[in-house]
């Protein structure tokens, strides 16, 4: 099962890097504002986890230009994500607003969150 999931990531890995993802059209307006948006989410992921490649993608396909930050290369940023989330699972979705960060692991939970939101 660890295997599959592995050869899986590795796949999706593969086709995120050669298949380009085109962005839903927006106004201008639209564009500014998914600009500052995207400047307060962090996505931690990892290269090989297909759920993560899923969701980076999503974002990529909203317009979102969300700061990546992937956790098996730079050790730092696990260690973000360890101890402002709790949880060393990926991908989470890290949403600063005025209530402070708020910490979304679940695929389902973030694309709602990013359909709901935009």
């Amino acid at each position: 099962m660890k295997l599959t999931r592995h050869l899986k990531g590795k796949a999706l890995d593969l086709v995120d890097r050669l298949v380009p993802v085109r962005p839903q059209p927006c106004s201008a307006q639209q564009r500014d504002l998914l600009e500052r948006e995207s400047r307060r989410m962090h996505l931690y992921y990892c290269r090989s986890c297909a759920s993560s490649i899923a969701i980076k993608r999503h974002c990529e396909k909203l317009g979102l230009r969300v700061v990546e930050k992937d956790v098996v290369r730079v050790n730092a940023y696990r260690n973000e994500l360890l101890n402002g989330g709790g949880e060393p699972r990926v991908p989470c979705l890290r949403v600063d607003d005025d209530q402070g960060p708020r910490w979304l692991y679940s695929p389902e939970a973030i694309r709602n969150y990013l359909n709901k939101r935009f």
